[in-house]
């Protein structure tokens, strides 16, 4: 019994990172959401520079903090979209199978508190290497724009 259970959950994390893969193959091959939203980011990104004054060595410190944040944030959003998938097919049997669909709430549920601890860590990074004057206008722009985030589509999530 303790055997069959380890074999199904190797081949469920199996599934799960396949097409966690897969989702980040297809969201790499220009997929127009993606780019739109990377694009926004962007924009948003340049905006948040020449709202900081930064210098330049802040600038080429935060642009590696920010590309390996993103590396990381966006395999997180295609390991959740890949997630998200198997559990919908996994609703979607005629006869459910509980202990499935309750795995794959809980790797949603540990990827979704992944995806959180890394914001935090990143945004205290960030402030780590601002002057005072700029952490207050840094955190004012980070309330703004988590304040209207539910009025942005997540990354992976088709817009309604």
């Amino acid at each position: 019994m303790k055997r069959n259970i380890v074999y199904a959950g190797a081949i469920i994390l199996t599934i799960v990172n396949l097409a966690a893969f897969g989702a980040l193959l297809y969201n790499r091959s220009g997929h127009a959401q993606s780019s739109q939203l990377s694009d926004l980011r962007d924009q948003r990104y340049e905006q948040m520079k020449r709202e900081l004054a930064l210098s330049g060595k802040q600038t080429e410190q935060l642009d590696v903090y920010r590309t390996a944040f993103h590396a990381e944030l966006d395999s997180l959003s295609s390991q959740l979209v890949a997630a998200r998938t198997l559990l919908a097919h996994a609703l979607s049997e005629q006869e459910m199978d509980t202990t499935l669909t309750n795995s794959i709430f809980a790797d949603i549920s540990r990827l979704q508190s992944t995806a959180q601890r890394r914001v935090i860590s990143h945004l205290l990074s960030v402030k780590s290497m601002l002057n005072p004057e700029q952490q207050t206008k840094f955190f004012a722009i980070v309330l703004e724009r988590f304040s209207s985030a539910s009025d942005q589509p997540m990354p992976g999530r088709p817009s309604h």
